[in-house]
Order: structure tokens, then C-alpha cells, then sequence
């Protein structure tokens, strides 16, 4: 079987410019090719720039911001209640700024799956929306679309779309139904811990804390489910080498785990490897240019520190 590598690219607001930094050293310097991208909130753009095969394209996106406003204008809580808003802030310069990055011929013409996660505010389930949906720059403003901070996107069937981290954060299991032969995780954000000296002073500020913290403990199961899996069926390997060396046949050692097999079955080993950061470079909802640019530069050193434990899957 060829190698087909999954990417797989979490949630996480601004944080995502440390992705942008790991996929430019992974598909510039080194010259890694992906067959499948998988991404949620965030992820979803930087997912939509591997897709396209224009990581230089991706990097203008993120180099061009110079402030918050140029992702969401702010609105005023009050008026927004009595207008009945959807969302706190108003996230048209993000839409505009997606039609930009977007490029129907590149992404037609590159061969790579894209996977974008969605949730559906009415039914409450998670899509993977693909690259053959129309206007699929639409879709990946719906995965970046927060609830109550950003709008939901609307679809002619009464439709809201939201955010894909509200069910799954970190989507392995996305990128599993297209069979790769190896994933790698890109996570935006640091592993889940206190933050010390930080007070949280504002309805806004409690509220992205918040779902800081949810978006961690999801995406940690998300990944742990998947370890699992890997674990057991890598323990049933380890378990016919022994009872084959105990002298049992093979007959004999099949019908030993043959309740374990029935209950593996439907799954395959794929090696799992993960990059994230050490630290957080910036709040989910701040665009400081400043910030971005470190980021992404610990992107990219964060591939060198990692090559020798990701080249296997990645190459």
C-alpha cells in the first residue's frame, strides 16, 4: 500500500498561526505531501491552504493581519440584544478575507482530500464537509464560526452551522475514514494546564477561558480514544507472539483471541504523531502581528525538534 498521510489540524482561534509555521517547514523545507487534511475552527483555514497547495498563500492570510479588527468588528451588547444579533461580534472581515484565500482551481487541481469539521446547531451533529461542496470558503467560515462569539453560517434549509470544535476539537476521526496509512496531529494549542496571574475580569474574557478549557478536555479525549485503539490492537500483535512462543499453534492461539478479534476487527494500526505548542503565543481572539510571527516561527522549530520522532509517518 502507498504511503497516504493524513493532516490533521485542531481548534484554537489565533493560536493557529503556530500551525501555519509547522506547515510551512513540513511542506516547504522538507517537502512533506499530504494526501488527506482534516481541520476544524481554525484548522479549517489552515487545512483549506494545504488543500490548495499554496502554503505562500496561506502565510500572506496570516502576515496580512495587523489587528483584531481585521478578523471581527466588535459589536455593542446592548443594541445586540435588542436587534437580536446572533453573536457578539460582528466576523464579516473573516468571510471576506476566506473568498481571498480561497482558489477553486487550485484546490480542483491539487488531488488532496479536504475535510472540514462542522456541527449542525439543529441536529447537534458533527460533518465532515468535503471539497467538492460549493463555496467552500462558506464552510470553512462555518468551522471557524464560534457560537455566541461569531455568527453561524446560514443555509437555504434553515440551517446553522457552527464551529466543529464544539463536538470534536482535535478530528482524527475524520481523517481515519480515509484509510491513511499515518496521521499527524497539529495542534494550535499547548497542553491543557492553569494559567497563572491572569485574571478573567469581563463577560468576554470568563467566556473564551471557557471554552479554552472545553475545547482542551475535548480534544484530549479525542485524542486518547484514538491511543487507545492503537494500544490494543498493537497488545493483540504482542499477544500471538507470545502464546506462539508458549508452543501453542496457530490454529490454537487464533481461537484464543478470537473474542478479541471480533471486537478489533473494524479497526487498523495507524501510527499517531502529534505536534503542538510549548506555550500559548496569544489569546484565541487576538490578531497581534507581533504574536503571530513568533508563533509561527515556533512552528517551525517545533518541526526540527520533532523531525526524528514524525519523519517515519510523515515521509
Amino acid at each position: 500500500m502507498s504511503k497516504r498521510l493524513a493532516i490533521v489540524l485542531s481548534g484554537g482561534g489565533a493560536k493557529g498561526a503556530f500551525q501555519v509555521g509547522v506547515l510551512d517547514a513540513l511542506l516547504g523545507k522538507h517537502r512533506v505531501k499530504p494526501q488527506i487534511v482534516v481541520g476544524t475552527s481554525t484548522g479549517a483555514i489552515q487545512a483549506l491552504g494545504v488543500a490548495q497547495g499554496d502554503i505562500d498563500r496561506l502565510k500572506d492570510f496570516w502576515l496580512g493581519l495587523r489587528k483584531d479588527s481585521d478578523i471581527y468588528k466588535k459589536r455593542c451588547l446592548p443594541i445586540a440584544a435588542i436587534t437580536g444579533a446572533d453573536a457578539i461580534y460582528n466576523a464579516r472581515p473573516l468571510r471576506k478575507l476566506l473568498a481571498g484565500l480561497y482558489s477553486p482551481a487550485r484546490l480542483a487541481a491539487s488531488g488532496i482530500a479536504l475535510r472540514l469539521g462542522v456541527v449542525n446547531l439543529q441536529s447537534g451533529q458533527f460533518q465532515a464537509i468535503d471539497e467538492t461542496m460549493p463555496g467552500i470558503d462558506d464552510w470553512v467560515y462555518a468551522s471557524c464560526a464560534m457560537p455566541v462569539y461569531f455568527d453561524p453560517l446560514g443555509t437555504s434549509d434553515g440551517g446553522q452551522w457552527v464551529d466543529g470544535g464544539v463536538r470534536d476539537v482535535t478530528p482524527i476521526g475524520a481523517a481515519m475514514k480515509e484509510n491513511p496509512t499515518g496521521v499527524l496531529v497539529i495542534r494550535a494549542s499547548p497542553p491543557p494546564g492553569s494559567v497563572k496571574d491572569e485574571d478573567f475580569g469581563n463577560l468576554i474574557s470568563i467566556g473564551l477561558r471557557s471554552v479554552g478549557i472545553l475545547q482542551a478536555e475535548v480534544s484530549r479525549n479525542d485524542l486518547a480514544n484514538t491511543g487507545l485503539i492503537n494500544d490494543l490492537l498493537a497488545a493483540r500483535d504482542r499477544m500471538w507472539a507470545e502464546l506462539t512462543a508458549a508452543g501453542n499453534s496457530p490454529a490454537e492461539v487464533e481461537r484464543l483471541l478470537a473474542p478479541l478479534d471480533a471486537t478489533v476487527a473494524r479497526y487498523r494500526l495507524v501510527p499517531v504523531r502529534m505536534i503542538e505548542p510549548t506555550e500559548d503565543y496569544s489569546d484565541t481572539l487576538e490578531f497581534d502581528p507581533a504574536k503571530i510571527r513568533r508563533a509561527m516561527a515556533a512552528g517551525r522549530e517545533a518541526v526540527d525538534r520533532h523531525w526524528d520522532e514524525i519523519r517515519d509517518v510523515v515521509t
